[in-house]
């Protein structure tokens, strides 16, 4: 791969690679299957880590190598997702060399609430242009004036920390996040060179007072909230050496993840010859794990100086005899229930998938390995593996320049082919129709008067018929004009999904092609697409087109992003081979 290369040190290994692989007390379960559908396949150039804001707009954005990040807009969740440009442009900060670039980045958990200290806030951490080849590490911050645009207006830039990586290009890390009290987590590598022949992630403390060295092969955890003295940084009370030390013995944590639901911390640690590691940190810990680098590789002993003699090692959930780890997330979305709870994660070379949970007795886990060479996919090379704001897992392909939705067996077994309302004397009335069920549980019906925050009016109970069936429900007593409406589909296991939604108004039902609400003052516009159309324009009223976009085999949800237009009443023009569909709205600022 060129300039990016994360494969380990020595000779070439004879590899034997199962596809079912357990390693812990027997499993009843069966292991779900997983597929990778591809959501964005254009304007991306060496992609390298893929995250969301936590702002509810459903946007992905994509760090690039090179140091552009670039951002796609909400989508239905089989994509794709629209590209909307690039949000920030750092290439002339950042340094490529060997394994160098924009490595990470991460939005802070404020960053869309208006007025507070950390709105707009934008972390960052590559490698330094200025320093190359042996790349200085940064962490940096970037404010941006309004969180809701899709290209960033930097208001100010503050650097966080910097560490000094001389003498090799490789093992910078790394990868950051936020936990749930607010702190920033940073992974580092060693810092390089074989077997870190400076010690630097057994390192705890700074050999004297401008030695850097000891933030090498780490997790870190620091307050960005907070500065303290002389840094734009405080340590947390709570660290174990009182510096910026979580955890150590990490020899290239390229990347790594919390579980959102438990906080429990997953680590992938690129091994050296042989092995290949996925760390598991229950959220109880207190910091102080030593996960073995440079005294052990995986389970082996890799160094028999004295100071090693006294190391227990620490166990890894997962080792194998692979060539670059990548890891993973654990999948917390709604959409495939065989797949919650799993941890998710990769080879870069050989494509293989790992999925990891813990085992029936509760004292071990199970891992199943997936061979990349099923998915059928060239040049896969995945260099991360993220989260939507809905939990649903994104795998980036670096060789590909594509984000893939990561998909598993054990789909909603129900197809939703129409669903509308009208109002009556009684109250609304909704139908649907189904062209297949199979073991189905319930529709639960949800009722907003926002078409944003929606709550349970009733249910009805699956009929399971496998051709499908016909549902009608009342709602009655409904006094607002408008009333919008949704469909949760729940399935026995209860896993489910939500129809599109739906609007009832006094004396008509808007179904399919419509903006809501059409008075748009939260900077983007919400769309339903039912039928098929070539294009959409937003044209303002002294006849501009402002935005234009091929919308082509497009269905369902599509939100535009409105926050540069200027307030005013406007046009929202679909067009497809044998008819145009207009609607007037006002976007407000």
């Amino acid at each position: 791969m060129e300039n990016f290369d994360l494969r380990k040190n020595g000779l070439k290994r004879l590899w034997i690679l199962f596809l079912i692989s357990t390693i812990s007390a027997g499993s009843s379960i069966a292991q779900p299957t997983l597929f990778l559908n591809p959501v964005v396949t254009t304007n991306l150039a060496a992609p390298i880590q893929v995250v969301n804001a936590g702002d509810g707009s459903g946007r992905l954005f994509v760090a690039e190598k090179g140091g552009l990040i670039k951002v796609f807009g909400s989508s239905p969740l089989n994509g794709p997702y629209p590209y909307q440009g690039i949000f920030l442009n750092l290439s002339t900060l950042v340094g490529t060399t060997d394994e160098g670039g924009l490595l990470s980045i991460v939005f802070h958990p404020d960053y869309e609430i208006p007025g507070d200290p950390n709105e707009g806030d934008l972390f960052v951490y590559y490698t330094d242009r200025l320093t190359q080849p042996n790349s200085n590490l940064i962490l940096a911050k970037y404010k941006v004036a309004n969180p809701a645009a899709n290209s960033a207006t930097v208001v100010s830039v503050t650097e966080i920390l910097r560490i000094p990586h001389p003498g090799e290009s490789n093992h910078n890390g790394g990868e950051m996040h936020f936990d749930k009290s607010g702190l920033l987590y940073l992974s580092v590598g060693d810092g390089g060179g074989g077997g870190d022949p400076n010690n630097n992630a057994q390192k705890t403390e700074p050999l004297d007072a401008d030695d850097k060295s000891y933030l090498l092969g780490k997790m870190l955890r620091i307050d960005v909230d907070n500065p303290s003295g002389t840094t734009n940084y405080s340590i947390p009370a709570q660290n174990p050496f009182k510096n910026e030390i979580f955890s150590y013995g990490l020899r290239n944590p390229f990347r790594w993840s919390f579980d959102r639901t438990t906080g429990d911390i997953w680590i992938g640690d690129v091994g050296q010859n042989n092995w290949e590691e996925i760390d598991f940190t229950a959220a109880s810990a207190t910091g102080n794990t030593n996960y073995g680098w440079n005294c052990f590789e995986g389970n082996a002993p890799f160094n028999n100086s004295v100071s090693c003699s006294a190391l227990t090692n620490y166990t890894p959930a997962y080792v194998y005899d692979g060539q670059s780890v990548v890891g993973g997330t654990v999948y917390r979305g709604s959409r495939y229930i065989d797949l919650k709870g799993y941890y998710v994660g990769a080879d870069y070379y050989t494509g293989n998938l790992h999925l990891i949970r813990r085992n029936d007795a509760n004292n071990g886990w199970v891992t199943t390995v997936q061979l990349g060479t099923v998915l059928n996919i060239p040049n896969l090379n995945i260099s991360d593996i993220g989260e939507s704001e809905s939990g649903e897992l994104y795998a980036v392909s670096l060789g590909s320049n594509s984000v893939y939705h990561v998909q598993a067996s054990g789909a909603l077994p129900v197809k939703l082919v129409n669903f509308d309302g009208i109002k009556t004397p009684e109250g609304n009335r909704l139908s649907w129709q189904t062209s297949l069920e199979e073991n189905f549980r319930e529709f639960e019906i949800e009722h907003s008067v926002d078409s944003r925050h929606f709550i349970k009016v009733g249910n009805v109970s699956s009929q399971n018929a496998a051709q499908g069936s016909k549902y009608q429900f009342t709602h009655s007593g409904i006094s607002s004009v408008n009333n919008y409406y949704r469909l949760k589909m729940i399935d026995t296991d209860h896993s489910f999904e939500h129809s599109r939604v739906i609007v009832v108004n006094e004396d008509k039902v808007v179904t399919g092609d419509f903006v809501r609400p059409s008075l748009v003052n939260s900077g983007t516009m919400d769309l339903i697409l039912e039928n098929d159309y070539q294009s959409l324009e937003l044209v303002h009223s002294n006849g501009t087109v402002f935005y234009k976009q091929n919308i082509s085999g497009r269905t369902g949800n599509l939100q535009i992003p409105v926050s540069t237009a200027s307030s005013g009443l406007y046009i929202v023009r679909l067009t497809s081979n044998d008819h145009v569909k207009q609607q007037k709205v006002m976007i407000l600022h």
